[in-house]
């Protein structure tokens, strides 16, 4: 299989589709809580999605990796487009109702769940070792300024009042047709896997056995756990924070999201521009610059403070990701890759909504002094995992 340093549709595609998806989010908020007067059917909404995608990170790698990748996010993307446009047929605007909405959710949701590691096993297939870096770096810096734009774009859109739930439904719908048409073009030749066979108990099986034979494998995945629940615990104080602390303006929180926004961009920028191959080791430092700003923004009540800290924990969770996709599609034998990235999508996947349910309480509580609690938790956390990781590289030797 023929390798480049840049595929123009794989970078493309998934910041439409994700351009698409957020601006369908920023609508569907709107319109929910301008229709209910309340955020409990959001809520619901988030709740199926959760279990929809744990259920579709458990088995998504077996069908990643025993059918043509292409194919699978190409079906995946349709499904996406078939949903947006049968729910915007089928709901009504002026009286929204949870059936249409969830079902939505449920299918969209199922389509990200197969398109994203799908997606992102086929790099290793279709960009040199080299550059594989940069690529997930620019793709990554690509995703932070869909969610940039998107709000803004939002915005705009809904000073058009003649534009409802519907019109952001058709959006999206044709953002993932784009993006399906990008990943037909790609020139991707038929898979040929030797895990065919396996049915599906015996195929993850046989993925989270090799999976748990590499150290540096198991040590991303945790890492990738731990710290989508401490991303999502800062994420809940912001709100709070903002309400309670800097005199409930709503600018004010935009500014904290945008300058997690920046922080990434900043992150992926850095990574673009390594000459080096990604090392594990240097998430650690990241990480643990993560963990400090958590501490001195939970010490330190301030605006500023919290928006400085935005910024680098944005950048430090940025760098982490990327480096994280680039250490996976290098150390994982192509058969592996769709369980594995199964997998770690699982572990950020499976105790986020904890984390949030947790943390949520606390908040109530502690208020900002939470972050003192969550950087402290999260240095634990790190000790721990380097611990377990050296453990593991000692027994597999």
């Amino acid at each position: 299989m023929s390798t480049k340093k840049i595929n123009v549709p794989l970078l493309l595609a998934p910041f439409i589709s994700r351009m698409g998806d957020a601006l369908y989010l920023f609508g569907l908020n709107w319109f929910v809580v301008q229709a209910t007067g309340n955020a409990a059917l959001l809520g619901i909404i988030q709740a199926v999605g959760g279990v929809v995608l744990f259920l579709g990170d458990l088995f998504c790698g077996v069908v990643v990796d025993n059918f043509n990748r292409k194919w699978v996010v190409v079906l995946a993307e349709l499904v996406s487009v078939l949903g947006c446009i049968g729910v915007a047929l089928w709901l009504d605007p002026l009286h929204l109702t949870a059936g249409p909405l969830l079902t939505l959710t449920v299918i969209l949701d199922i389509g990200l769940a197969f398109s994203l590691p799908a997606a992102k096993s086929m790099i290793p297939e279709l960009i040199v070792l080299a550059d594989r870096q940069r690529f997930n770096a620019i793709s990554n810096t690509l995703l932070d300024l869909a969610n940039i734009f998107a709000p803004l774009l939002g915005g705009f859109l809904l000073t058009l009042h003649w534009l409802n739930l519907r019109g952001f439904l058709l959006i999206n719908g044709l953002s993932f047709l784009l993006s399906l048409g990008l990943y037909l073009s790609i020139r991707y030749p038929p898979h040929h896997s030797t895990q065919a066979t396996l049915g599906i108990k015996a195929s993850l099986l046989t993925g989270w056995r090799y999976v748990w034979q590499r150290p540096i494998l198991v040590e991303t995945i945790a890492l990738g756990g731990l710290l989508n629940v401490m991303y999502a615990a800062f994420k809940l104080v912001l709100p709070y924070d903002v309400q309670h602390i800097y005199g409930g303006q709503s600018a004010r929180y935009s500014y904290l999201l945008i300058a997690m926004a920046v922080g990434g961009i900043l992150g992926g920028l850095r990574l673009t521009l390594a000459k080096r191959l990604p090392r594990h080791q240097q998430n650690y430092g990241d990480l643990g610059l993560l963990a400090g700003m958590l501490l001195l923004a939970g010490a330190l009540p301030n605006y500023w403070m919290l928006l400085g800290s935005s910024v680098v924990i944005g950048f430090c969770y940025t760098c982490f990701d990327v480096r994280a996709l680039t250490i996976t599609q290098e150390l994982t034998d192509p058969a592996y890759l769709g369980r594995m990235f199964g997998l770690l999508f699982l572990a950020m996947d499976a105790f986020q909504p904890l984390g949030s349910f947790i943390f949520g309480f606390v908040t109530d509580e502690l208020g900002n002094a939470t972050l003192l609690l969550v950087g402290s938790c999260f240095l634990i956390g790190l000790v721990g995992i380097y611990q377990g990781y050296q453990r593991l590289a000692r027994r597999s030797r």
